[in-house]
């Protein structure tokens, strides 16, 4: 598919490598439950999670979208997934309709082609 030195959007390339970047998640996930003065053992009964997917998730060795959130909602802090892609203030149909603009709508056509209708 990508490598991590591609952005499949276009663009310039990501700074920071997938791996980097699942190591940084890890080490924010484990200054959060040190801050909490929680050990992982306690973290993963409250996510319901083994102790070693919990570590494998603070080392950034392959955790899933689940666990994140699983650990992130034992740690009080699944809000932080709000960051990812904030609520827009303002809906862009919110914009189209107070524009008064009308949105386009599809022109039907029978399938089959024209009909000659009788012609010459």
């Amino acid at each position: 598919m990508f490598s991590d030195d591609q952005n499949p959007y276009g663009g310039t390339p990501p700074l920071v490598s997938t791996d980097d970047r699942e190591r940084q998640v890890g080490d924010q996930v484990r200054r959060l439950r040190l801050d909490q003065g929680l050990d992982q053992l306690e973290v993963a009964r409250r996510a319901d999670l083994s102790p070693s997917t919990v570590q494998a998730l603070e080392t950034g060795r392959g955790s899933t979208l689940r666990t994140l959130i699983r650990v992130l909602r034992a740690l009080g802090a699944d809000g932080a997934l709000g960051n990812i892609a904030p609520a827009s203030a303002v809906s862009p149909l919110d914009v189209l309709r107070s524009s008064g603009d009308e949105p386009r709508r599809r022109v039907y056509r029978p399938r089959g082609g024209r009909s000659s209708g009788g012609g010459s």
